[in-house]
């Protein structure tokens, strides 16, 4: 009973994990919308005033891709850890004398417990006929999961998540795991958008710079 409990709070932390980015990336949509629609003040002014515009404009691309980088990274490296603790609930339940329990804090599972554990989810070397990981398996293998350095794991992560939506996830090889696919999809899908997104204002710029080019020889010739 104690352990089912301590289940659905995880199951509720996990939600809250994942919920916490809706605002954030409402806000700031709504606030990238209203700087390239303001033509008053500041902001206004320095996406309308030809090159800096450019220079500002190319600014926020960046900065998107960044944030996508960072956002992509974070959820693989959540996703890592859910995939190896379902793996664990999942070798739990294929043997009677372990106990639900087993993973709750103030629990200290026993030597069988471990031992069946890296038997039914083998991640050095890994097995994908016992259990297959995915595309989460470099997490897993690589220590991140259970490392304590803050700074590890921000670097090691931005840089999969900038990787593959550099790559639009052509680099990834997921399991049969369906919300795996649709992780691996949404990260082709949305580096696709963001590399149409910048082709689109590299063309803008061009017609802009080609336009200056035009009325400048004009008004010499």
């Amino acid at each position: 009973m104690r352990g089912s409990r301590s289940l659905n709070m995880r199951k509720f932390m996990n939600f809250l994990v994942l919920f916490q980015y809706v605002p954030r990336v409402l806000s700031i949509s709504l606030a990238y919308k209203e700087f390239k629609t303001s033509s008053k003040g500041k902001i206004g002014q320095l996406l309308t005033n030809g090159k800096t515009g450019l220079w500002v404009k190319g600014g926020l691309n960046f900065f998107m891709y960044i944030l996508g980088s960072h956002v992509f990274g974070a959820f693989w490296y959540f996703f890592a850890v859910q995939r190896m603790i379902t793996c664990w609930q999942y070798a739990c339940r294929s043997d009677n004398e372990c106990k639900p329990s087993t993973f709750e804090c103030h629990d200290h599972p026993t030597s069988r417990n471990i031992t069946l554990l890296n038997v039914a989810c083998p991640i050095s070397p890994a097995n994908e006929d016992v259990y297959d990981f995915g595309i989460f398996l470099d997490a897993l293998q690589s220590g991140i999961a259970g490392s304590k350095d803050y700074l590890q794991k921000l670097t090691n992560c931005f840089w999969w998540g900038l990787r593959n939506l550099s790559s639009l996830g052509s680099n990834l090889e997921p399991s049969t795991n369906t919300w795996e696919n649709l992780f691996a999809v949404s990260i082709s899908i949305i580096g696709l958008l963001l590399f149409l997104y910048l082709i689109g204002n590299l063309q803008v710029g061009d017609r802009f710079l080609y336009i200056n080019f035009s009325l400048k020889h004009l008004q010499f010739s």
